[in-house]
């Protein structure tokens, strides 16, 4: 496995952001940054050009690279690596994933609507429900460069304890502290003692391990859209500079899923939000 951190960009403003918010989490997490860049080729446009234009184009793309590359190690004293490839980009970040085996893949993903919304969700959602790896999606212009409260949603009715041990490795790393939401829905008012129960075994688990932690929840309609604009609401409230869910994995089955909550999450916050997987 590559001590590394593998940061997608395409120069844009938005991956840009997503490789400034690597930093930190590389220098804490003793990692060495990897650069990947990804020349779409399967394009009709992509097919006008001579074969000189396109390799003068992929010589700019390289030299542009390894310039970023330069400048990150210059600014944060730490080792950052280039790697570029050819063809569609969600199969190509997947590829280069599973050679480096990275810590984490930070992506930056744009606010489009509507069809660009579409698109753009649909490559981020593949790369999130096909990847081994954890990915931290960066959605927003204004982060802090640190990590000081960790929004962590939980349903309390079937959560189980690996995503909290996740979020308090998470949070020593960073010496934050954690703030678990449980949204209650109309479907789970009949579970509101088993809820209590589990919150404040939840909270007395991390507290164990001298972090600061609260509870917050809030009742909700059945709609997972609301929910979400709900749960990204509350982080707004409590400061939260990181949302962390985790995909699930269906009975006999080796494939991950995002349910609806997560996708909505995702697609709305401009907080960045942690996917992880669960481990076997």
């Amino acid at each position: 496995m590559e001590n590394t951190i593998l940061v997608p960009i395409d120069f844009s403003e938005q991956s840009m952001i997503a490789l400034e918010q690597s930093y930190n989490l590389a220098k804490l997490s003793h990692s060495s940054i990897t650069l990947l860049n990804v020349i779409k080729t399967g394009s009709s446009f992509w097919g006008i050009f001579s074969d000189n234009e396109k390799k003068d184009f992929e010589l700019k793309i390289e030299q542009k690279l390894r310039k970023t590359a330069k400048s990150v190690e210059e600014k944060i004293g730490i080792d950052v690596g280039v790697i570029m490839r050819m063809g569609k980009v969600s199969e190509e970040i997947l590829r280069v994933a599973d050679y480096l085996a990275p810590k984490l893949i930070v992506m930056g993903t744009t606010s489009g609507i509507n069809i660009s919304r579409k698109i753009v969700g649909s490559r981020t959602l593949h790369i999130i429900k096909t990847s081994k790896y954890p990915i931290l999606s960066v959605k927003g212009k204004d982060h802090t460069q640190g990590c000081e409260n960790i929004l962590l949603p939980i349903d309390a009715t079937k959560e189980t304890i690996q995503k909290v041990d996740l979020a308090i490795d998470l949070a020593l790393l960073f010496k934050a502290k954690i703030t678990v939401v449980s949204a209650i829905s109309k479907s789970k008012k009949k579970h509101l003692k088993l809820i209590s129960i589990s919150l404040d075994e939840i909270k007395n688990r991390i507290e164990q391990s001298n972090i600061i932690c609260d509870i917050e929840t809030f009742y909700t309609s059945d709609s997972k859209d609301s929910m979400a604009k709900e749960i990204i609401g509350l982080a707004h409230k409590v400061n939260a500079d990181l949302l962390m869910i985790m995909t699930q994995q269906e009975k006999g089955l080796s494939e991950f899923f995002l349910g609806s909550l997560a996708r909505n999450i995702i697609f709305s916050s401009d907080i960045p939000v942690l996917t992880t997987i669960p481990r076997k």
